[in-house]
C-alpha cells in the first residue's frame, strides 16, 4: 500500500511482503561475490508453451557461448512468465540472467548468439544484454524469481561452484569438480595464483 503526503510517499508492506523482500535481498547478497560481467533478458520469437524446449535452447546457447569464448560460463537465470486470468500466458516465457566467465564477454556477441539460437522476434530483438553493474540492482531483480508466488516462476544456475568463492571452498570435491577446476585453470592461468 502506498501513502502520499504532499509530494512524499511511503510504501507500507505487509509482513509477508517484507519477508519476501528480505529473502530476495539475502539471495542477491549471496550471489554478489561472483564476478558477474553481464545482465541479460532473453525472449523467444513466440509464446513458448514447452519449458523443456526453452531450457534446451538456453543450454545450447550457453554451450555456443562457451565454445566462442573458449572458456566456461557461469550463470544464474530467473525464468519468468505471467499468467492471464484464462490460464494462458499474459507475458510469454522469458529469462533474466547474470553471466560470468574468466574470458571477456561482449554484450553484442551474447545477443547475436541468442538470436542465432532461437530466432528473431517480429519487430523486436530477442535479447537485451548490458554490462553488469551491482549498483543498478540486477541481482535483486533476478532474485525476485526465487521468492515469486506464481507457479510459473523458477530459477536455475550452472557452474556456480566454479565461480563463487564460498561455494568453491565448501564444495565437496569429486573427480568431475577437480577436472572442471583444472580445465578452468588451464584456460586462464593468469587468473589463478601459482600453486605452492
Amino acid at each position: 500500500m502506498i501513502e502520499t503526503i504532499g509530494t512524499e510517499f511511503t510504501v507500507k508492506l505487509t509482513e509477508k511482503e517484507r519477508q519476501t523482500v528480505e529473502i530476495a535481498r539475502a539471495y542477491s547478497k549471496w550471489v554478489r561475490p561472483v564476478g558477474w560481467q553481464l545482465f541479460g533478458t532473453f525472449t523467444f520469437p513466440s509464446v513458448i508453451y514447452h519449458d523443456e524446449w526453452a531450457d534446451k535452447n538456453f543450454t545450447e546457447f550457453i554451450n555456443s557461448l562457451e565454445e566462442s569464448l573458449k572458456s566456461d560460463v557461469c550463470y544464474i537465470r530467473g525464468d519468468e512468465r505471467r499468467l492471464s486470468g484464462c490460464g494462458k500466458p499474459a507475458c510469454g516465457l522469458h529469462y533474466h540472467a547474470l553471466l560470468a566467465s574468466l574470458a571477456p564477454m561482449h554484450p553484442a556477441l551474447v545477443e547475436w548468439l541468442w538470436i542465432n539460437q532461437v530466432g528473431e522476434r517480429n519487430g523486436d530483438a530477442g535479447a537485451f544484454v548490458v554490462p553488469y553493474n551491482a549498483i543498478k540492482g540486477g541481482a535483486e531483480y533476478l532474485m525476485k524469481m526465487i521468492t515469486a508466488n506464481e507457479a510459473k516462476a523458477d530459477w536455475k544456475l550452472r557452474k556456480f561452484h566454479l565461480f563463487h568463492p564460498e561455494a568453491r571452498d565448501s564444495y565437496k570435491p569429486n573427480a568431475r569438480f577437480r577436472r572442471n577446476l583444472q580445465r578452468l585453470e588451464m584456460q586462464h592461468p593468469k587468473f589463478f595464483s601459482p600453486k605452492s
